[in-house]
């Protein structure tokens, strides 16, 4: 605070509050947030009226940061009476709900206020607070004299969701009040507690209410209600419509059960009539997905055929696709010449969806439509096209797929590659010959292809040739094969490999190796481990950590006390995977090192393992230079520790000038508070 007369700075701030400049006002409400609130209250309450809702929002901010603020709460509720300025009603509504449950006894004293609008403010307060204990005065408030009391009860009883207030809402909608019952509805649709059906079923003679009853209907309701849901698909009024067969979706969701489904299942299909499929089809060609997916449900409950063409339409949507699957699957009339026509008529999206529809209904009779999208101008299709063969195992297609390795789409060459693997298990010899060709083709690219097929055939000879050729990127395809392969020539290759004079060929070989778990690599990969490229020594130390044990903590421990970060960090993977004393040690000692990155590795797998040496060596540790130490440390020692680490955190919290790790500290301390 200045040291000037503190009255002179609070006028100064007073007129600056009169500024004609939103920003002055402003910073004038920040400035009065260095006195305490009962010096700069007045100030305060008239800033939470100004025009400006900036102005308005920071003079709440500033009157809640006061430590004193409950000790003025029945002034800010006085300020609700403020009929004359709604910005400043509107601020102190916002700071009371804001204070919680400590305001509830003020509010309860002015339930019964003369002021029609104050009672209706108590009311919206204690539902925005949530509180339970607000319950008595809300269901006397539902008998206020005044429509919008009344009407914000309700509201506020159904945004608590307690199903005690169900019986008193059915009690009012005894009143002639069509807004009224309206919201009750509503509130009794949030609650979601069930409650007898013919207590509501009797307004769905008011067209007014009929949409309201059919949500409700949806959130509370039981099977018995389907025909009611079903009747209001053929309502003459679209929001009722729409509001039918979202409540059926909603229904549909809640049970469980089989014989429950076949009930659901049994009555929608009772219930359905033209008009009925007519909306249903309607709301599928439309936008709303929500609307969407509910109508696909009801139609493939109801199984009429003729609305195939429509469900297979909206699989374009993908969000939609399972959905209308499990539609066509349950309306069985779904053949592939019904496909045909469908891709024929259709653009790109539409035949993407039929191909992936027959692929997932495994329709083997679509093998000519297969073949017909993998000629298809479009990427999208032929990619499509190409999956499709590989889920059904269309293996008649072997050389349309193969013929996409020459595909312009990178995409599409992918989806090809994978279908001839999943097809090698139906046509290995086809297979095998396609990989033979590929193998001996001029573009790397096809032999690299070659390479992957290999493995997958778990072809060793000829992968064995291809770790001889001239292009790198083949002579890693052909290691990465062999990954398929388990025998012991298949490791004596892979350790050929880690002499290759790529990089990349011995790294890839070193991960292999690590994945083979066989341990006579546990040789070869301690050389790697001293390549000269840094990625080969780090891929070479990860794999003897599953591979070498014991026998490998002399080749880790050499890295670890490395100076370069990056195998320091590989080592320490290494050893994260290796049990015993003598491990536990290395990872414990790279907690002692400098570089941040490390330590904090080594902190996070000490505390995995439950090691209660990271424990003691706490306050070592929050002194650490780097702050992201600093910060792991604060949350393993709040974790492992609870509340006896209070005293250390407090200690640290008066030299620690990180803002980061200050704020880490203060959240734990104030957990522990």
């Amino acid at each position: 605070m200045s040291e000037q007369d503190p009255g002179n700075d609070l006028r100064g701030i007073e007129e600056r509050l009169s500024s004609s400049e939103e920003e002055t006002r402003r910073l004038a409400v920040l400035a009065l947030s260095r006195f305490p609130l009962q010096a700069g209250r007045e100030y305060l309450f008239t800033a939470m009226g100004d025009s400006s809702w900036r102005v308005r929002k920071e003079a709440v901010e500033v009157v809640l940061s006061s430590p004193s603020v409950l000790e003025y709460a029945e002034e800010i509720f006085s300020l609700l009476r403020s009929h004359e300025n709604a910005g400043l009603r509107n601020s102190a509504s916002e700071a009371l709900v804001r204070m919680g449950k400590a305001v509830l006894p003020i509010l309860e004293n002015h339930g019964d206020d003369a002021d029609n609008d104050v009672r209706k403010f108590v009311v919206d307060i204690m539902g925005a607070i949530g509180d339970a204990s607000s319950f008595p005065r809300l269901i006397r408030a539902l008998q206020d004299n005044d429509p919008n009391v009344r009407t914000s009860a309700v509201e506020s009883l159904g945004r608590m969701k307690d199903s005690r207030a169900v019986q008193p809402l059915l009690d009012a909608l005894s009143r002639s009040d069509v807004s009224l019952r309206y919201t009750i509805l509503d509130a009794l649709a949030a609650i979601g507690a069930p409650f007898p059906l013919e207590t509501i079923t009797p307004f769905l003679a008011d067209v007014l209410l009929r949409k309201a009853v059919y949500e409700c209907l949806g959130s509370v309701a039981g099977i018995e209600a389907v025909p009611l849901l079903m009747e209001g698909l053929a309502d003459g009024g679209k929001s009722v419509r729409e509001a039918s067969a979202k409540a059926l979706a909603s229904l549909r969701a809640r049970i469980s059960g089989a014989p429950s489904v076949r009930e659901w299942d049994s009555l929608v299909r009772e219930g359905a009539r033209p008009r009925v499929v007519d909306t249903l089809l309607s709301l599928v060609e439309g936008s709303d997905s929500e609307l969407q997916r509910a109508a696909v449900t009801l139609l493939g409950s109801i199984g009429d055929g003729s609305a195939a063409p429509a469900i297979l339409r909206a699989c374009r949507n993908e969000r939609l696709f399972p959905e209308c699957l499990l539609a066509l699957r349950a309306i069985g009339s779904v053949t592939v010449s019904l496909l045909e026509r469908e891709f024929s008529n259709g653009d790109e999206e539409t035949k993407r969806s039929v191909l992936r529809i027959c692929g997932e209904m495994m329709f083997r009779d679509s093998l000519e439509l297969a073949r017909k999208g993998m000629r298809h101008p479009s990427p999208m299709v032929r990619e499509a096209a190409a999956a499709t063969v590989g889920k059904i195992g269309l293996s008649e297609l072997v050389p349309d797929v193969s013929a996409l390795l020459n595909d312009l789409d990178p995409d599409v060459r992918d989806t090809a590659l994978t279908t001839l693997a999943l097809l090698s298990g139906t046509d290995t010899e086809a297979v095998t010959g396609v990989a033979g060709a590929l193998a001996i083709s001029d573009d790397p690219e096809k032999r690299r292809y070659a390479a992957f097929l290999c493995g997958v055939l778990h072809d060793e000879a000829r992968l064995a040739l291809l770790l001889k050729d001239e292009d790198a990127r083949v002579r890693k395809g052909a290691v990465q094969g062999l990954s398929q392969l388990v025998g012991g020539d298949a490791v004596h290759y892979l350790i050929l490999a880690l002499t290759d004079e790529d990089p990349d060929v011995r790294s890839a070989a070193a991960t292999t190796l690590g994945e083979s778990h066989r341990k006579e690599a546990v040789d070869a990969l301690a050389l790697a481990a001293r390549d000269t490229d840094p990625w080969v020594r780090c891929a070479a130390l990860r794999s003897l950590g599953r591979v070498g044990g014991s026998r490998a903590l002399p080749e880790i421990e050499a890295a670890l006390d490395s100076s370069d970060g990056l195998l320091s960090l590989a080592a320490l993977e290494a050893l994260a995977g290796i049990e015993g004393e003598t491990s536990l040690n290395l990872i414990r000692r790279a907690t002692e090192g400098e570089d941040g990155n490390v330590v904090k590795f080594a902190m996070e797998i000490l505390e995995q393992r439950r090691d209660l040496w990271i424990v003691e060596q706490g306050e070592a540790l929050l002194r650490h230079p780097h702050w992201d130490v600093r910060n792991t440390a604060v949350r393993i020692l709040a974790e492992r520790r609870g509340s006896t680490v209070v005293p250390l955190l407090e200690r640290t919290l008066e030299t620690e000038n990180d803002e980061l790790v200050r704020n880490r500290i203060v959240e734990v301390l104030k957990r522990f508070s």
